[in-house]
């Protein structure tokens, strides 16, 4: 898996990762869901948890190309002794024996519909790949990552994923983003939208934004 010369052919190969990536999330979230509604046993309306039970008992269980990471230190600091990042899921291929630095990352985030979460979803969320600009607190080493959407409320998800977008215009530091296109969907259960990000210490980034319909196999309540 180390590359080709020929970069249109590592291109290819690269969104043919991103795309198997992306597969493997949906239909592991489509198991975990019709699991949590056959054992009424629901999931707890926090995103740690969800993104734990995810990982550890379907993204990680058979065997794979790719390997899941739950919340692994990034970036560490010389100056401080501090990491200053820590990513929801870190997704390495035999290319990180290689080399360190080549994984994918997917941050993780609640979806309510509520202007609130909204914005934590760019600010604790997009914002992370890209600010603060010296230094970003993820990593892209392939040029290309994952925003995963918890929706945990019944909700219009592409309007939401407008709004979104909208937001992104005037909330979004460190990078200017392009207009998010929908590339897949089964509706009403999921949405995967792309949008490219241009930024002047990482240069062109693009991420694929997520938004997974899990309401009736989470809890109502916000578990803190």
């Amino acid at each position: 898996m180390g590359g080709f010369k020929n970069k249109a052919k590592n291109s290819a190969f690269k969104a043919g990762l991103l795309n198997t990536i992306l597969t493997h999330l949906i239909e592991c979230s489509k198991r975990m869901k019709a699991d949590c509604i056959t054992a009424n046993c629901f999931l707890q309306n926090h995103e740690d948890i969800i993104t734990n039970k995810l990982t550890a008992n379907y993204l990680n269980i058979e065997p794979s190309i790719f390997r899941f990471e739950p919340q692994s230190l990034e970036h560490y600091d010389n100056a401080t002794g501090l990491y200053i990042g820590r990513t929801d899921l870190k997704v390495i291929t035999c290319d990180y024996f290689r080399d360190a630095k080549a994984y994918y990352v997917i941050e993780c985030k609640r979806i309510d519909g509520q202007n609130d979460l909204n914005k934590k979803y760019i600010a604790d969320g997009v914002e992370r790949f890209f600010s603060p600009a010296t230094q970003p607190k993820y990593s892209s080493y392939y040029s290309q990552n994952i925003m995963f959407a918890y929706v945990v409320e019944n909700i219009d998800i592409p309007s939401t994923a407008d709004n979104i977008d909208r937001l992104q215009g005037t909330l979004l530091n460190g990078a200017t983003a392009s207009s998010f296109v929908l590339i897949q969907s089964d509706a009403p259960l999921y949405y995967v939208y792309r949008c490219g990000y241009v930024s002047n210490s990482m240069g062109q980034v693009e991420l694929s934004h997520l938004f997974f319909d899990f309401t009736g196999a989470v809890y109502k309540k916000l578990v803190l």
